[in-house]
């Protein structure tokens, strides 16, 4: 996706979603994630965050990147690519301590005009590149589709890979079974010894 590679601060717009796709329209943006309610709903108090200008993917919490390219493909299908970027605040359910969810999303969607227009079909397991569809609206809201792929993202059990308490308490097993001196050998057979 050819955007900007600042990232100003801005909410993605309402937009026709066809003539944003025909034109080959792109938006881009940083914006707080206090405006993604639903999202927040359940979540842990997320940090606010501040952003003028990003060129990066944000490391803290608190801020929302994105970028929107309409576009329309050779076989005239009208297409949004979505790249959402955001770092998220997690209650890990082992230690019910803080656990810091990076997002980076992308994600390609065909546009249809009306709900009977969406196809049955499952989608191809093998082909993971073939777009999702949504129905398009000449009121598009960019801004529920970019919390939409936020909520997608969020685990429903949400876990660190190792729990920083137990590292913590591994590291220092580790510590303690290294200072000990190894059993002689003699001593085992001694204590073999006595218990016959």
């Amino acid at each position: 996706m050819s955007v900007d590679p600042v990232f100003r601060l801005s909410v993605p717009p309402v937009v026709d979603a066809f003539d944003f796709a025909r034109r080959g329209q792109v938006v881009s943006g940083a914006f707080s994630i206090h405006r993604l309610q639903r999202l927040l709903e359940g979540l842990l108090e997320q940090p606010i965050g501040e952003a003028t200008e990003l060129s990066v993917a944000p490391a803290l919490p608190g801020v929302v990147r994105y970028a929107i390219q309409g576009r329309v493909t050779k076989d005239d299908a009208s297409q949004l690519v979505v790249q959402v970027q955001a770092s998220l605040v997690l209650e890990c359910q082992r230690c019910l301590g803080p656990l810091i969810l990076p997002i980076d999303r992308t994600t390609v969607f065909e546009l249809v005009r009306r709900e009977s227009d969406l196809s049955d079909d499952e989608p191809d397991e093998d082909d993971l590149d073939a777009p999702e569809q949504i129905v398009g609206s000449p009121k598009f809201d960019l801004c529920e589709l970019l919390e939409d792929e936020l909520i997608l993202e969020v685990p429903y059990v949400p876990r660190h890979d190792q729990c920083p308490e137990t590292a913590e308490l591994d590291a220092q097993a580790d510590e303690i079974a290294s200072r000990q001196e190894p059993p002689s050998p003699f001593a085992v057979l001694g204590q073999l010894k006595k218990s016959k």
